[in-house]
């Protein structure tokens, strides 16, 4: 009796989902199930389930990555077939346990084939991906060990009939990676101890023989948050690691990858500790601002101000800097503005030769020529301002080289172009093509 309640109540559940209350059961893009299967063909799934964890359980859901469903389907090891892949906690007394259930199809009939149980709380992440090159993709699971502050990673291979735990290691962020460039990927750990300001990364190898530490490196020790990693190439097409981090005074990024079998991290200054070339405001992340391919980090530079009796507010200019694995080359600089949400890439001409005068309560951005051997300020060139759209409208802003850049539902960007820097070529589409309006 109780096992058809409890069968009746998953049967509900399902149809809640389809009724889009959220992904009950899903697979990754590729094996997606249309709704109609839904019912039929993962009720099956859902009674094996029930069957194999043998009394109450609660459904858990990864928090991170790209499966986000408590019951995964995917062919890892590609015999046409989808394993299903279940989360769930049961409770004895206070201890939670989580379990990670995998039911496979023999000839049609839905079996579990193996589980694997650890004491944590949740689940951070989910990944597969063929570690030891034999053709079939490992399952990664980051367990939530004490919620987010301390999470530990399995890797496990599937057999006939069990699961293999090949790793279980302490992380705060993981990623797999091919940085040796031998066709098989690895396992990249970050782990952060803010409190003792020991901040670090490892890689693993995988083989059928075991798994190797690779090597290791010590990250910034001032990061109090650190982002995601990014798999990505240097700019000479290396295989690299980026990773953005937050400290006390701004944020850096760090990039890492092998050089002769050592994971290195060249940006990185051992004596001070911590991370400085790539130092800037917290707002800016790595972006592939210039669409060339190759990721570029974020540098600040001091502008000159252009001090008025009202406004005097210091700006700093940010230049997009690709990185070979020795040195920052700057691909473009621009001027960005948080608050109105563009940025305005400026001209190599104007590259040093510029001073700028900042007025965020009136929304404004005024470009004048500077002179770097005095210091001193000349001619306005041109300005960009937010202003409302109705008030643009309706005539309010309009003026003798004043146009309209772009705009949005609430905000019309205009800007002005002086008589200098029109007569030495700056023209409004020049300006259209170099004004971007920033995508959060």
């Amino acid at each position: 009796m109780l096992k058809n309640l409890l069968c009746a109540a998953i049967t509900v559940l399902m149809l809640s989902c389809l009724c889009g209350c959220g992904n009950f059961f899903a697979a990754d893009t590729a094996e997606l199930l249309s709704p109609p299967e839904l019912s039929g063909e993962l009720a099956p799934i859902a009674e094996e389930i029930t069957k194999t964890a043998g009394g109450q359980y609660t459904f858990k859901y990864p928090s991170r990555g790209d499966y986000r469903s408590a019951v995964v389907q995917k062919d890892i090891d590609n015999d046409g077939i989808s394993e299903a892949f279940a989360f769930y906690a049961t409770a004895e007394g206070e201890t939670m346990t989580m379990n990670i259930n995998v039911i496979r199809s023999y000839d049609g009939e839905w079996k579990s084939a193996a589980v694997q149980s650890i004491v944590a709380g949740g689940v951070d992440r989910l990944e597969f991906c063929d570690l030891d090159g034999d053709g079939e993709e490992e399952i990664l699971v980051g367990w939530e060990i004490y919620g987010t502050s301390e999470m530990q990673i399995a890797v496990y291979s599937l057999g006939e009939n069990a699961l293999t735990q090949r790793m279980l290691q302490r992380y705060t962020h993981f990623a797999t990676c091919d940085l040796d460039e031998d066709g098989k990927n690895e396992v990249l750990l970050v782990k952060t101890n803010s409190a003792e300001q020991q901040n670090s990364a490892a890689i693993y190898s995988f083989t059928a023989e075991g798994v190797t530490e690779l090597s290791s490196c010590l990250l910034d020790g001032t990061a109090k948050t650190v982002s995601e990693p990014i798999v990505a190439e240097l700019s000479t097409g290396k295989p690299a690691i980026y990773i953005d981090e937050i400290k006390g005074v701004g944020a850096v990024t760090e990039v890492l990858f092998l050089e002769k079998g050592s994971l290195v991290n060249p940006l990185f200054q051992p004596d001070a500790g911590e991370t400085l070339a790539t130092l800037r405001s917290v707002s800016f992340s790595i972006s592939d601002i210039n669409g060339d391919g190759i990721i570029e980090i974020p540098v600040q530079e001091s502008v000159p101000s252009v001090l008025t009796s009202e406004v005097n507010e210091k700006l700093y200019l940010t230049n997009w800097c690709s990185f070979n694995g020795e040195s920052l080359t700057n691909q473009m600089t621009t001027m960005i503005n948080v608050n109105d949400g563009y940025y305005y890439t400026l001209p190599a001409r104007w590259v040093g030769n510029i001073a700028i005068l900042k007025d965020t309560e009136n929304r404004l951005r005024e470009i004048y020529r500077y002179n770097a051997s005095d210091m001193t300020v000349g001619d306005k060139l041109f300005y960009i301002k937010a202003v409302d759209i109705e008030a643009w409208k309706a005539g309010e802003y309009s003026g003798e080289g004043v146009s309209e850049i772009t705009r949005n539902d609430e905000t019309a960007f205009i800007c002005y172009i002086s008589k200098t820097a029109a007569l030495e070529g700056l023209t409004l589409e020049e300006i259209k093509s170099d004004f971007k309006l920033r995508v959060e």
